[in-house]
């Protein structure tokens, strides 16, 4: 069955897979980012989120109840926690210095995969799709992803006017 998903599974999907990987993997050593690209790229994956959830579950308020609580539970663990990586930023140069980790990697091949699972079950045709512990776990998901995206984001925006 695994052969068969993955024998059926389009190519752009693994182009996006090794893309991701690529970006995710850049980002475990400290780098040095542009003002538009440092920015972009949360915004972008935001997006993302917003586009899937809406995608795969159309806009309903269970999907989109739960997809809010993923982002406050971010921004609650987030204030609780204080675990954001050392971020620099030069207004001479317009650069933003941040400190490598694997977290970001990791981020995007779970939002990869979460996406990934989605797209099986529903070209499966599986009744798992209309389940709502199936939407709510995705939806949290989505939630949590854009939360995550959001505090860099703000992180980003607040190092430009410190």
């Amino acid at each position: 069955m695994v052969i068969n998903i993955l024998t059926n599974t389009p190519f752009y999907v693994y182009w996006i897979f090794f893309s991701l990987l690529f970006v995710g993997i850049s980002q475990i050593k400290t780098r040095q980012v542009g003002l538009k690209r440092a920015i972009s790229i949360p915004f972008i994956l935001i997006l993302l989120s917003v586009y899937a959830i809406t995608h795969d579950f159309g806009l309903n308020f269970f999907s989109m109840f739960i997809w809010i609580c993923g982002i406050a539970f971010i921004f609650v663990l987030d204030k609780s926690v204080k675990s954001q990586k050392q971020v620099k930023y030069s207004f001479d140069t317009k650069v933003f210095t941040i400190g490598g980790s694997y977290f970001p990697l990791f981020m995007m091949m779970l939002l990869f995969f979460t996406k990934y699972v989605v797209g099986v079950v529903t070209a499966m045709n599986s009744l798992i799709i209309h389940s709502s512990l199936f939407i709510g776990i995705i939806s949290l998901l989505y939630g949590i992803f854009s939360g995550m995206y959001l505090i860099r984001f703000f992180v980003l925006i607040r190092k430009i006017k410190s």
